[in-house]
Parts: structure tokens; C-alpha cells; sequence
């Protein structure tokens, strides 16, 4: 209903979901013949009639998994972090050339440990576009609503697209062999040897290409702001946007849950969860690959992921990845931090983006 009254019209990219071939799909599930070890209690559970044809989202078990000659993956309690290298866990064939199936949906998210062949009836994860690139304005960062003062702004990536020597710097056709070549950010053209770019014989320029990106975190109060680091807000106080280039957020594991900058009065910790990415892909021939990795908890806690693991992002937009809100297994959900955990166990891996070169063939 509210996609309906914000945004219904824009560009998106879609990512993979359950498409049902019948009337009446029904979520995977099997009775799982569990080992021994893990108790009586569970053996007990195993004599109730099959609920195979139960359309609940509770069902913890995957029938076509195991119809395949697949073993679903017992990770135990993902809070306790406890006892997977003691399970004995039968080696699974490969599925990838598999076509998801159109008769049973997963019933939770996919992740690191759910069979391949699976897909849930909708994606936890939406990657919107919010417009062209120069929709983005760094001198005022993002203008919307319950950001924090100076923390609205995006971190500069600064990516080399080509190198080459001053003397060819005037001979070769633009980047892209037409008008819209995207000079070095804070740099003059190169002229003359000797002129006042100081640039002597064989010195070489690059051509750059700037994206902009930025990890927003949102409390449970509506609060919003870009991260900087794992334990740094964006800070900016005048008009020339954020300083800190983007390269820390991208080569570091980026905090799930971080305290929120405003606790209150309580004396129970508030924490800012990481709501969305924003990506900036300029105008330039620059390939950014998109791969979001989730370990929402201690191990043996899977690695949560969209249905899609590489997304490759069109040039020239302005794109925001909204995460997941909860992160949820087919055997149940993955449980926020106590106050007793560390937050170092709820994580985003590193390697998010990736950026390649696109040269152009010249016209």
C-alpha cells in the first residue's frame, strides 16, 4: 500500500522470487531424520503426522532438499553460537544448473545453508533507483527526512579508469567516444608542457571516475546517519560535503548494530540498525558489481544474502539497497543482540562493492 503513495514509479531492479506453476504452492518441508545426539526430546517430534501440505511459514523442514538426495544443514540455536563442527553433515550435490522449483517456496530467507533450488515467495531485500547520478548533490548530501545534522552525506570512492602519458592526453578520443568524458575530480585539463599544471615530459594523469556511497544506519527513534567507519559517524560541518574517502566502509566488516548516538534516559542501550546502502554510479565506463553479505549473529549464524548474489549496477543512477528489517531462517528468526553480546558478531562482510573498468572500444 505505501509503494503504491512513495515509490511505485521508480526504476527498480527485481530480484528472483518463488513464480508458483500451481494454484496451491506449499512451503518445502520433510520430516528430517535428526542425529541421536542432539536428543530424545527431538526423535519424539519426528513420530507427529507430516505436515508437508501446511501453508505456514513455520515449517522447518525442506522436502525438496531432501528429495534430491540434499541434507538440510541443523545449525542449532544461532544465538548460542554452539556445537556445529560436532554434527556430521553428509556432503551435498551441486544444484546450480537446477531451475528453481514453481511448486514449493522457501520458507524463510536465502542464505549460506539453504538448499539450492529454493526460492521465498518475496525478497526481504528492494534495490531501487532514485534517479540519475546527478540527481546526488555532494554540497548538500541527501535531502531527506530525521538525518542527524551533517551526517546526510555520501563518502567519495575515487576510481581510476585509465592512465596515460601527458602527450596522449590530448590525442585520444573521450572515454566514453563522445562529449561526456569524465575528467579527474579537483583537477585542471593537462596543457602545455611547462604551463602552470607543473606536469613535466612523460608525467602521467589519470582519468578518474568518482561514486559516492554511503552505509546509513537508522534507530529505533527515526534517527538516520551515514556511517564513516565501524565506529564513526559523517561529520560534516561546512558546505564541502563528507572528507573521509569510502574506502574504509568498503574494505572493513561494517557493524550490524551500532549504539545510537542519542541513547535517552533508560538504562537499556539503544542501537541504530544498518537500513540502506546508497550508491552513486557516475556517467563513466565503470562496471559496479553489488554483493551483499549479512551474518546476523555469532556462529554458527548463516550468511544472508539476496536472491540474487551479484547485482551489476547501471551507469549513471543514483541507487539505494534497502536490508533486510529481521533476518529469518526456515527454522526460525535470528534474534537482535542482547545487551550482553558482543556487536561484533552481527556484521556485514566486506567486499560489498566491486568496481571493474569498462574501456570502450574507440569510435
Amino acid at each position: 500500500i505505501l509503494e503504491e503513495k512513495c515509490c511505485g514509479k521508480l526504476e527498480r531492479i527485481a530480484l528472483p522470487v518463488f513464480q508458483p506453476s500451481t494454484p496451491d504452492p506449499a512451503p518445502a518441508s520433510d520430516q528430517v531424520q535428526r542425529l541421536p545426539s542432539e536428543g530424545s526430546g527431538d526423535a519424539e517430534k519426528l513420530k507427529e503426522p507430516s505436515t508437508a501440505q501446511s501453508h505456514t511459514p513455520g515449517d522447518t523442514s525442506l522436502s525438496l532438499a531432501l528429495s534430491l538426495g540434499q541434507s538440510t544443514d541443523s545449525l542449532g540455536p544461532y544465538g548460542d553460537g554452539d556445537g556445529a563442527e560436532n554434527q556430521v553433515q553428509p556432503k551435498r550435490p551441486s544444484l546450480i544448473d537446477r531451475q528453481p522449483s514453481t511448486v514449493e517456496y522457501l520458507p524463510g530467507m536465502t542464505h549460506s545453508a539453504c538448499p539450492k533450488g529454493l526460492l521465498p515467495k518475496f525478497s526481504s531485500w528492494s534495490l531501487l533507483k532514485l534517479g540519475s547520478a546527478k540527481s546526488y548533490n555532494c554540497h548538500t548530501g541527501l535531502e531527506q527526512p530525521s538525518f542527524l545534522p551533517g551526517s546526510s552525506f555520501l563518502l567519495p570512492w575515487d576510481l581510476v579508469i585509465r592512465s596515460r602519458s601527458e602527450e596522449d592526453a590530448g590525442l585520444m578520443e573521450p572515454l566514453d567516444g563522445g562529449s561526456s568524458s569524465w575528467p579527474a575530480p579537483n583537477k585542471s585539463l593537462v596543457g602545455k608542457r611547462g604551463s602552470a599544471g607543473g606536469l613535466g615530459r612523460g608525467r602521467r594523469r589519470d582519468d578518474m571516475a568518482r561514486v559516492f556511497v554511503g552505509f546509513e544506519y537508522e534507530d529505533s527513534r527515526g534517527r538516520r546517519f551515514i556511517s564513516s567507519g565501524p565506529d564513526k559517524i559523517v561529520k560534516a560541518l561546512g558546505p564541502g560535503g563528507a572528507k573521509d574517502p569510502a574506502t574504509r566502509v568498503l574494505n572493513t566488516d561494517m557493524p550490524l548494530y551500532v549504539p545510537s548516538p542519542s541513547q535517552g534516559r533508560g538504562l537499556k542501550p539503544h542501537f541504530a540498525q544498518l537500513a540502506r546502502l546508497f550508491i552513486v554510479v557516475p556517467d563513466a565506463p565503470l562496471e559496479i558489481t553489488l554483493n551483499p553479505q549479512v551474518q546476523p549473529g555469532p556462529p554458527p549464524c548463516p550468511i544472508f544474502h539476496p536472491e540474487q548474489t551479484e547485482v551489476v549496477l547501471p551507469a549513471d543512477g543514483f541507487w539505494v539497497l534497502r536490508f533486510p528489517y529481521s533476518y529469518a531462517t526456515e527454522r526460525g528468526p535470528c534474534f537482535p543482540p542482547k545487551e550482553n553480546q558482543p556487536l561484533s558478531n552481527y556484521k556485514v562482510l566486506r567486499g560489498i562493492l566491486k568496481a571493474t573498468t569498462a574501456n570502450p572500444v574507440p569510435q
